[in-house]
């Protein structure tokens, strides 16, 4: 069993079923865990946007939907966006802050839903999972830090932070491929949260590993496979 807050980190990594036979007993580290999380999310995407010339943001984003668009509509909404430049690090910053929460809270719906047969945990129980198995998350964002310390410019391209998608590892489609919003999303770091995920419904609920990883991968498999279906 993980003996202290540092310790369950690194066991999250290196060892979860440690961890998870911990976390009912250490409420508290759910809550410092939650914060890190959302403190350093939100940050590195603050510092991801906040040096970027206001031009340079509207090209990029202009560039993504340009395919969409006549070339009337494009000077339209290039001079809409050009208002709104200058405060995309604070809109990026407060969605983050917002929707964090959201999603973890939904997640955890899930995971209660699925994995407390007769309700032997409560709600928080798998709030604090989901906040736990979201930890390889960190991993990638600090990675997006290393690389915003590393560019010769601030002026990155606004696909940056998904470094680890399956479309910048091994498609390279671009936006006005049909796939491209679909690969561009499927990041690598899910496969990690889904299996910390399939370790904690195996612990918790004793079910069997094969029970565990179809419960885990279950939303996943559903959200793009629904996607790729209306492709």
């Amino acid at each position: 069993m993980s003996k202290n807050l540092i310790q369950g980190i690194a066991d999250l990594y290196v060892a979860p079923k440690s961890l998870f036979n911990t976390l009912a007993e250490k409420k508290g580290w759910s809550v410092i865990v939650f914060f890190l999380l959302l403190l350093v999310n939100t940050g590195v995407m603050y510092a991801f946007y906040a040096g970027m010339s206001p031009m340079w943001l509207v090209e990029q984003q202009i560039s993504a939907i340009a395919h969409t668009l006549s070339p009337a509509e494009i000077e339209t909404t290039r001079a809409a966006m050009g208002h709104m430049a200058d405060k995309t690090k604070y809109i990026v910053a407060a969605s983050v802050l917002v929707m964090t929460p959201i999603m973890l809270a939904i997640i955890a719906v899930y995971l209660m839903l699925v994995g407390n047969p007769g309700k032997k945990r409560p709600y928080g129980d798998w709030y604090a999972m989901t906040v736990w198995v979201s930890l390889p998350g960190l991993l990638n964002v600090l990675g997006l830090a290393v690389l915003i310390l590393l560019s010769s410019t601030p002026d990155m391209p606004i696909n940056t932070p998904n470094y680890l998608s399956v479309n910048q590892l091994f498609l390279q489609l671009g936006p006005q491929d049909a796939w491209f919003s679909w690969a561009e999303s499927l990041n690598l770091i899910y496969l990690w949260t889904t299996a910390l995920t399939a370790v904690g419904l195996k612990c918790w609920s004793g079910y069997s590993t094969i029970k565990a990883s179809l419960l885990a991968v279950a939303p996943l498999l559903i959200i793009y496979g629904l996607w790729a279906l209306f492709i």
